[in-house]
């Protein structure tokens, strides 16, 4: 790995998508990808972090600032007509502070690649796809961005086919930086394995398929009665909010336990660096049932990272992360998932060694340090003077 001079380093500019938080706790996948790779670039890359306010208690330790103006983009973001003003005036209260880095690193918001251009930004922009924002765009829109930026990365394959087709110009600036895992938190521990424990993590949304999975265990305890299956999650971001959708997964999970003594636990919000590599460590499988192209799902990979199985869904960005270190089911087709699920169950000896195989594909491949160098070779063509 090369040093390089304070003024040699790159200056960098991240622009985090929405109204995310810069922060472990109350943060999303988006904040900990930046914190996971910058973090890692210090001595190449002078970065700095803007986003929405954050305490400085829960701050990832990385320079962040933020716009005075985010009280009146809140109070916008409530009003539909001027909810749609609401992203450029962020931007407008950050262009002259922006127009000081080399590069502008902008996750999430395709939109924004034209605004800063009209602001004037004559730097270095990179547009970084964590979603399918760009899936239902018009041909002739991606050709007009492409020259505006100076490269795309897409966390899957997958995600570039939601678009490469449309736009030659576009999907030529386009590579794909894989998102990675903290083998130094997430990693093997076999003398705290749990027999027959399924896991999951995620949002409580219909999209994440949690009453998929309640489903298919209803099925799986036909054979293992004493399965247990662990639930992690909250409807958003380190808050709770019991919605319609929380009170039928509840409410399946109750009946299961009444009808059939299931071991169920709901285990809450779980802190990302504190409380879930354990789970993960400790878990026979991991369910990944997404409903949704789900782009990439870093689950997964922390999952291999910690030597456990992973039945995922076999859609979207899933099965590249995947391969051939687990299985893959249609979330949809309850039997079919318990069906696998039950048979990793009754050998485990096999699950046992399907998960060192996911594990040795995710030092090889998801490891944050070679997401960092991928993102760090981007960044220097990204730099390299336009035609």
């Amino acid at each position: 790995m090369s040093t390089r001079s304070q003024s040699e380093r790159r200056s960098v500019a991240v622009l985090l998508s929405g109204r995310e938080k810069f922060s472990s706790y109350f943060g999303g996948a988006v904040a900990r990808w930046t914190y996971e790779v910058y973090s890692r670039l210090t001595d190449r890359v002078a970065v700095k972090v803007f986003g929405f306010p954050t305490g400085e208690n829960d701050l990832y330790p990385l320079p962040h600032d933020t716009s005075g103006v985010w009280r009146a983009c809140e109070l916008m973001a409530r009003v539909p007509l001027a909810r749609r003003y609401e992203e450029n005036l962020w931007l407008r209260a950050l262009i002259r502070r922006l127009r000081r880095f080399d590069i502008v690193h902008i996750h999430n918001r395709p939109q924004w690649v034209r605004a800063l251009r009209g602001m004037g930004f004559a730097g270095a922009i990179v547009l970084h796809l964590h979603n399918d924002h760009l899936g239902h765009w018009p041909a002739a829109m991606l050709d007009d961005m492409a020259p505006r930026l100076d490269a795309v990365a897409v966390c899957s394959e997958y995600l570039r086919s939601t678009f490469a087709s449309k736009s030659a110009a576009l999907n030529a600036k386009t590579r794909v930086v894989h998102n990675g895992a903290n083998l130094q938190l997430f990693y093997p521990r076999e003398e705290v394995r749990e027999a027959k424990t399924i896991f999951f993590v995620g949002r409580f949304d219909p999209e994440k398929g949690v009453l998929q999975l309640l489903r298919a265990y209803e099925m799986v305890l036909n054979e293992h009665p004493d399965a247990k299956l662990v639930i992690g999650g909250t409807s958003g971001f380190g808050k709770h909010h019991e919605t319609p959708y929380v009170r039928q997964v509840r409410q399946l999970a109750e009946s299961l336990a009444k009808r059939k003594h299931a071991q169920i636990q709901f285990a809450g919000y779980l802190d990302h660096d504190r409380d879930l590599p354990l789970h993960f460590q400790r878990a026979t499988v991991f369910a990944s049932p997404s409903l949704f192209q789900e782009p990439f799902g870093l689950v997964n990979a922390e999952a291999m990272a910690c030597a456990t199985t992973v039945v995922g869904a076999n859609r979207g960005g899933i099965p590249e992360v995947v391969g051939n270190a687990g299985r893959l089911v249609n979330p949809e087709n309850v039997q079919e998932f318990s069906a696998v699920i039950s048979e990793l169950l009754a050998k485990p000896e096999y699950c046992r060694k399907l998960g060192f195989v996911g594990y040795e594909r995710c030092v090889k491949m998801f490891d944050w340090r070679v997401t960092a160098e991928a993102w760090m070779t981007l960044l220097d063509l990204a730099a390299l003077p336009r035609n």
